[in-house]
């Protein structure tokens, strides 16, 4: 894909590199990407539908006014997304053995989401609906969960994280032992 075509739609493609291209207001619609560089690409007001993507880089992408819908990602590294600023009206995405640090996904709507088995470090969520969301076997070091509805939400074999019961909604989510022990943090009182 020399000439980078504005409307995309049921291809794959494979060990492409957009590094730090502008793909501002194209439209990509039931592809599937492998093994691209999408790093410092510009996607905004980009249309992304039922894509795939896997061991992509996708860091510090800039994703302005950015449509994500139905997206998927496995294996992939993506580091400084600032997913908040993506369209929030259709926003659907799911991570699946991922490296994702230092993203924002605040304000969003991820509602049955799934990060699961991904490393998601240095991360924010800030008024972010969690609900359902699957965070199983998550390493989430450094993430940050603040004012979030994470209702039902499973974190079963989680690691390293830190939620604050009084700032967010956690009824009827899933917590594994012993890293549950890490949600009385808040409450400034020692175990014995």
């Amino acid at each position: 894909m020399t000439e980078i075509e504005k409307n995309v739609e049921n291809q794959t493609i494979k060990s492409e590199n957009f590094s730090k291209k502008s793909l501002e207001k194209h439209s990509f619609t039931s592809c599937a990407f492998n093994s691209c560089d999408f790093s410092e690409t510009t996607l905004r007001n980009a249309k992304i539908s039922s894509c795939t993507f896997s061991n992509c880089n996708f860091s510090l992408v800039k994703l302005e006014g950015c449509r994500l819908h139905d997206v998927q990602f496995s294996d992939c590294k993506i580091v400084g997304a600032e997913f908040f600023k993506c369209e929030k009206t259709f926003f659907s995405v799911n991570f699946k053995n991922c490296l994702l640090q230092y993203c924002n996904f605040s304000d969003l709507n991820m509602k049955n989401s799934s990060f699961n088995g991904s490393k998601l470090r240095d991360s924010h969520f800030t008024n972010t609906i969690l609900k359902d969301a699957d965070f199983s076997s998550v390493d989430l070091l450094g993430t940050i969960f603040h004012n979030c509805d994470l209702c039902s939400a499973n974190f079963s074999s989680s690691t390293q994280y830190d939620i604050d019961p009084t700032t967010n909604k956690i009824k009827k989510a899933k917590f594994s032992f012993p890293e549950a022990v890490g949600l009385l943090r808040a409450f400034d009182i020692t175990i014995i």
